[in-house]
């Protein structure tokens, strides 16, 4: 196999063997499920200009030197079509979609083949070894791989598998914005990003919740655009099912006509739950938009607490008086199926809709078609209240092993119904509350500002709180071990020490830290881990490196805030003002470098395939630990030297 960069960069002789210049590109076309290479870009020898090449005028790309099959003077200028694309520019490091592996990824490399007289990209390299080769690293690797266990297994996403990139026309001076006028390429078609090309029918063909992973991993803009090209039902229930809260930002991104017509055909329950998270006033004009009869169930379950019965149920569901017969009932869940989603049970009611039984869906195909639904009914109807909170319907449901629990007013009306799929978000957001309370961090949250300020208070709190027990701690140990550890230790550099009887205080006074240093990176790395878990878990970590930047942000507040208020309490414990910069700076670094193993190392033990076990928390929060006190020690006791020297 041939890798594109292996070639950029490489000379290209004519057939005389005279070198005529080094490739900068190539140029290949759409039209076939594998994209053939239509030409070669080469920077000339001769004034550094750049030329065309035509394929046919190529004698082979496998071995190096690149050789053609004329001389000079018998190239053929090359004017590329609109259609075609060019592979570095265009492609090499974009983002993609794998519909194979429901994902979006980036090209490190390109894989070519040339079969007969042909040549054609037969697939991307998504994984490191195509990062290393084109750093140049690819053969201290191999050699590593020799005399070592470790091994760079490649990660090659043939191209059939790819969605094709939409090619965008572009004039010349289109060009040149990007960065490619200069190569004399003409209407060369550019992907100044992401754009597919749902026409294709590879995208549209995959279950919606494939779909909706893939618009989980593209930014808001690029999600949008995807969206706006699926047809109406997959678009509808491909929103539903996208991860909170991108479901009314996504819809934010649409037309209010194209956004109105996806909420008619969700069930009234979920397009609630996404009205629910948008401006007031912009979903008040999206229910405007609709037709009385979709947006009125809507407004009413708006009304009820997100995180109660009513804010979860669903008004569509199949009820039907004591005297309706079998065939009847029967009759009229064929007219009215496309409004029924789901059919659990039959839910018998008086004329003044309150609840007085219920009967099963096999009760109701099994019994004779002039059983009167009395006959048939169980009066012990399992209900919930509308303003019962969502995680005692929940523990209902579950208890009762029910598929579906009737939601009822305190007047015993039937109001709805909370199925078993809503449980389920249910019982995802209860646990993430759950790990998020007990480590101190927001696991699930979401891309919100004020929510991410708040996340951010609330885990340097905590930090803060572990930083004043160990303070406590050091002064116990300070006056417990004082004779211990010497008298200079609560006085670390005063005036008269010599500098070596300031470095034995100074590693004295670092000694009585430790704890306090244990307690506060503990927590970091447990934060961290926690959110690392929760990623694994729910993503698989495809979201890593958007969780990865949000942590440094979230690491680097917390350890300027405690680089200072460390720094303060050192300064208390031990009148130095040298030792108290030290000790700070120090913190602030273990801190931040708590937090980053505490989210990589989860991430690398899962991608090397080790077993979950060693994922655990309290396996990698030792390491953690003596990875803090290293870092700890050394960054202050290197500090102290230069404040010393």
């Amino acid at each position: 196999m041939i890798f594109l960069s292996l070639l950029l960069h490489k000379s290209i002789y004519d057939s005389d063997h005279r070198r005529i210049g080094s490739l900068r590109d190539i140029c290949v076309t759409l039209n076939e499920t594998f994209p053939m290479v239509t030409a070669l870009v080469v920077s000339s020898t001769v004034g550094n200009d750049k030329m065309i090449i035509p394929w046919s005028q190529v004698r082979s790309i496998e071995e190096t030197p690149i050789e053609l099959s004329v001389t000079r003077t018998e190239i053929n200028a090359y004017e590329p079509h609109c259609e075609e694309l060019l592979l570095k520019r265009d492609i090499l490091d974009k983002q993609i979609v794998d519909t194979q592996g429901f994902r979006v990824v980036k090209v490190n490399d390109l894989k070519l083949a040339q079969i007969k007289k042909t040549a054609r990209l037969v697939g991307v390299d998504i994984g490191l070894s195509g990062l290393l080769r084109r750093l140049g690293w690819q053969k201290a690797m191999d050699m590593l791989g020799r005399v070592t266990p470790l091994q760079l297994a490649e990660r090659t996403v043939t191209w059939n598998y790819v969605e094709p990139i939409q090619v965008v026309t572009a004039n010349t001076s289109q060009l040149a914005a990007v960065g490619a006028g200069s190569m004399g390429v003409g209407t060369v078609g550019v992907v100044p990003k992401v754009q597919l090309n749902v026409s294709h029918n590879k995208l549209a063909d995959l279950h919606p919740a494939d779909i909706a992973d893939i618009l989980e991993q593209l930014n808001l803009e690029n999600a949008g655009a995807v969206l706006e090209r699926l047809d109406d039902e997959t678009a509808a229930d491909t929103l539903n099912e996208i991860e909170y809260p991108l479901q009314s930002e996504l819809l934010s991104e649409l037309g209010p006509e194209r956004a109105s017509d996806l909420l008619e055909r969700l069930r009234p329950d979920d397009a609630a739950d996404i009205l629910a998270d948008m401006p007031a006033a912009e979903a008040e004009h999206l229910l405007d938009l609709m037709s009385v009869v979709e947006s009125q169930p809507i407004r009413d379950l708006l009304r009820y607490g997100t995180e109660t019965a009513g804010g979860i149920m669903t008004t569509e569901i199949l009820a039907q008086p004591e005297e309706a017969t079998v065939e009847e009932v029967l009759a009229y869940l064929r007219q009215h199926s496309e409004h029924l989603d789901m059919v659990y049970y039959l839910y018998i009611i008086d004329e003044e809709k309150h609840l007085i039984g219920v009967v099963s869906l096999r009760q109701l195909v099994t019994a004779a078609p002039d059983a009167r639904m009395h006959d048939l009914m169980d009066e012990d109807v399992i209900k919930v209240h509308i303003d019962a909170d969502q995680e005692e319907v929940a523990h209902v449901i579950a208890k009762y092993d029910l598929l579906g629990a009737p939601v009822v007013d305190d007047e015993n009306h039937l109001m709805g119904m909370v199925t078993v799929d809503d449980v389920i978000d249910v019982i995802h957001a209860e646990q993430a509350e759950d790990v998020s309370e007990i480590t101190g961090t927001d696991v699930d949250e979401p891309d919100n500002n004020d929510d991410s300020r708040r996340n951010s208070v609330s885990r340097v709190s905590w930090l803060l709180v572990n930083v004043v027990i160990g303070f406590f701690m050091a002064l116990i140990i300070s006056n417990a071990f004082s004779m211990l550890l010497g008298a200079a230790t609560a006085y670390a550099f005063t005036g008269s020490a010599l500098p070596a009887a300031s470095n034995r205080s100074a590693l004295a006074s670092l000694l009585c830290l430790i704890p306090m240093l244990l307690l506060t990176a503990g927590a970091a790395g447990s934060q961290t881990l926690a959110i690392a878990g929760w990623e694994l878990r729910t993503t698989r970590g495809r979201d890593f490196v958007r969780t990865f930047w949000r942590e440094i942000l979230h690491g680097s507040i917390g350890g300027i805030l405690t680089t200072m208020i460390v720094g303060l309490l050192s300064w208390l414990l031990f009148h130095s003002l040298y030792l108290s910069i030290s000790v700070g700076i120090g913190f602030g670094l273990t801190l931040f470098i708590a937090a980053v193993c505490g989210l990589a190392l989860p991430n690398i033990l899962q991608r090397l395939r080790l077993r979950g076990s060693l994922i655990a928390a309290p396996l990698l929060n030792p390491v953690i630990a003596i990875i803090s006190l290293c870092i700890f020690l050394a960054s202050s006791l290197t500090l102290i030297d230069q404040f010393l020297g």
